[in-house]
Parts: C-alpha cells; structure tokens; sequence
C-alpha cells in the first residue's frame, strides 16, 4: 500500500476500522490506490455517514421531541 495511502487511512479512523472490518479490499487498494476515495464513499454509506442519513436522523429526533411535547401537553 502506498504512504500516501496510509497517511489517509490513519487521518481518518472510520475508514481505517471499516478496511480492518472488510479485509478484501486491501488487495484493490494495494493496486490501485486512488481507490481510497470510492472506498471512503462506500464507507460512508455502509456507516451512515451521508448528508441524507444525517438528515434524516436529525428529522427523526425532531419527532421524537415533537412527540414528548405531544404527550406532555
């Protein structure tokens, strides 16, 4: 693997614990290092890590609140 390679997985400690998590893509990586940026968008999908989930997890803890408040009145 390239040092450019290691240097951003150790920045980024999702995605490193995500590449240890799905030990097959070492091999693409280890060929083709410009990988690392689709690997961080299947990452990111794979953990929720999207604008749209955290979206949606904020519409959803809204709810939530918006039920307490519901429930209390």
């Amino acid at each position: 693997m390239s040092i450019d390679c290691q240097f951003y997985l150790n920045k980024n400690p999702n995605l490193k614990r995500f590449l240890h998590e799905n030990p097959k893509y070492y091999k693409i990586l280890n060929r083709n290092p410009y990988f690392i940026l689709e690997l961080e968008k299947i990452m990111k999908e794979k953990y929720k890590l999207t604008l749209s989930d955290k979206i949606d997890r904020f519409k959803d803890k809204i709810d939530m609140l918006n039920t307490f408040i519901d429930i209390l009145n």
